[in-house]
């Protein structure tokens, strides 16, 4: 590791010290961002009990025994590498984009992620930060969670979606004292920055800023994920048992507080850590201390694609809607309009659903976008247990391949979208044979899909509702229209009689004045 010089050395004498001491506007700024001094905000002040001390480091001393932080002196990081340098220590090779692709330990990751614990860096992922008085409503309208029943210390899986409710991108919030914290897809980051601006009204209390680069933010997953955390964290950690998305800050160091997340972003158990830029290495070291496995992208995105995990730019595109992505558990229909919901209650309404995701088990490579297509036996087996107007012909494409694993000794694993309706009849999908490209393939269930349509009970009870309301004010204004009819003929009428007296009158008057000339 490169040393960097402090600004005093140990052999300085306390005045020395205090005449080398540069003014506090030359002294250069610790890495501290923004993200983490919000996070700083949220921590009560000399909180940290002696069980989360556990987490800050002791003091830093020189070997002569002063203590510089006791003079108000930011000695830097004598050991300031990033999660990288530590990483390629571990023997990581990285792509063009500086990410740990692998370690060359897939066997170590997939015993981990069934009988310990693994270790992922996911800080190229995207953070957004909302923030404002309006955040939870910009979020509310905007994607199909029900953000306006969370509260500080909870969150919730969101799908952001267009107008006819096809995925944009899943996104996990994390809701804070005073922000909203977006997880969202590495390639997502700055096309959803965009879109959010561009629904923020001038009077609008509400700012969205992209914070993933101040921040790092690292998962671990496995069985024994809830250990890792107790001997790293002690009594401070409070988050064994709780509910998906709850959430906690721990301090891991001077002024970088870490936000815990429960939910490794997979149907998997886990946690999510986001940490300041300046401590992520520290805290990454830390972990692989404890027994975390170091997983690299591509290790993820094999277990992401087992689990079914649908992602952006694959599963997750302007041709599919949440429900046919397996998101279901992401989609609210009691909380009101938003976008795309009147698309989603209809679907859900009316169980009109034509395709879903599925999981595929695969007999050889295959190639995303390779088509899915009937099998003779299935088509067979369709023959004899539903009617003709539901099942497949042998060779009758079904859908198509979107993501491809080689689990290497376990074989070939792939996600495709596969159709479930056939002239209006549900089609069972599991167990099934179809061909892909050509090969045979079954179709599987994935853990992390959910495919129960959300209850539209109160939505029906308010679509109910509305509707009675839209046939009330019909009713009421075709009343109006036909009193207004009643009153215009009524004057029409009387204008009539009025116009037909003043003739009587005229032709009265007329006869009065033809009699004296007569005589």
């Amino acid at each position: 590791m490169k040393l960097r010089q402090p600004y005093v050395t140990s052999r300085s004498t306390p005045a020395a010290v205090a005449a080398a001491v540069p003014p506090a506007a030359a002294l250069p700024k610790r890495r501290n961002s923004a993200c983490c001094r919000h996070l700083a905000a949220a921590c009560p002040s000399g909180s940290s009990s002696s069980s989360s001390s556990r987490l800050l480091p002791v003091a830093r001393s020189t070997p002569s025994g002063l203590d510089l932080s006791a003079l108000g002196i930011e000695v830097p990081d004598i050991d300031a590498a990033d999660i990288a340098s530590y990483q390629q220590e571990l023997g990581a090779e990285f792509d063009a984009a500086g990410v740990a692709v692998t370690f060359n330990n897939t066997e170590k990751v997939v015993e981990a992620l069934s009988h310990g614990v693994a270790l992922v860096d996911r800080s190229h992922w995207g953070r957004l930060r909302v923030s404002g008085g309006d955040r939870l409503s910009l979020l509310h309208n905007q994607s199909t969670a029900d953000f306006k029943q969370l509260k500080p210390g909870q969150g919730c899986d969101t799908v952001l979606v267009n107008a006819q409710a096809r995925c944009l991108d899943l996104a996990t919030a994390l809701v804070l004292e005073s922000s909203v914290m977006l997880l969202v897809s590495p390639a997502m980051r700055q096309p959803l920055l965009q879109r959010l601006d561009k629904f923020i009204f001038p009077a609008d209390d509400v700012e969205v800023s992209d914070v993933s680069g101040r921040c790092g933010m690292l998962t671990i997953l496995g069985s024994q994920a809830d250990d890792v955390m107790q001997e790293l964290a002690g009594d401070a950690f409070k988050l064994q048992g709780e509910p998906y998305c709850r959430h906690q800050l721990l301090r891991f160091g001077p002024g970088a507080p870490v936000i815990v997340a429960v939910g490794s972003g997979l149907a998997i158990p886990g946690y999510t850590l986001i940490v300041d830029q300046s401590g992520a290495a520290d805290l990454y070291a830390a972990l692989v201390n404890k027994g975390c496995v170091p997983m690299g992208e591509a290790d993820w995105e094999r277990a992401r694609v087992t689990q079914g995990r649908p992602a952006a730019g694959s599963e997750l595109t302007q041709d599919f809607n949440p429900y046919e992505a397996g998101l279901c558990h992401a989609v609210s229909l009691d909380k009101g309009c938003y976008i795309g919901q009147e698309t989603l209650a209809k679907l859900s309404n009316t169980n009109g659903v034509k395709q879903q995701l599925w999981g595929l088990q695969l007999s050889c490579r295959a190639t995303p976008g390779a088509a899915i297509t009937a099998a003779a036996a299935a088509a067979e087996a369709a023959d004899s247990s539903s009617s003709s107007s539901s099942s497949s012909a042998a060779g009758e494409v079904l859908g198509r391949l979107t993501s491809y694993a080689n689990l290497e000794k376990s074989g070939h694993f792939g996600l495709g979208y596969i159709r479930c309706r056939k002239g209006g009849v549900q089609v069972p999908l599991k167990g099934i044979t179809v061909l892909v490209d050509g090969q045979p393939a079954k179709v599987v269930d994935v853990p992390y899909a959910t495919r129960q349509l959300p209850s539209a009970g109160a939505a029906d009870s308010s679509a109910a509702a509305a509707a009675a309301a839209e046939d009330s004010l019909q009713d009421r204004a075709a009343a109006a229209k036909q009193a207004k009819a009643a009153e215009k003929a009524a004057q029409e009428a009387a204008k009539a009689e009025r116009l037909k007296a003043m003739q009587e009158r005229l032709a009265a008057f007329q006869a009065a004045q033809q009699k004296p000339k007569q005589q």
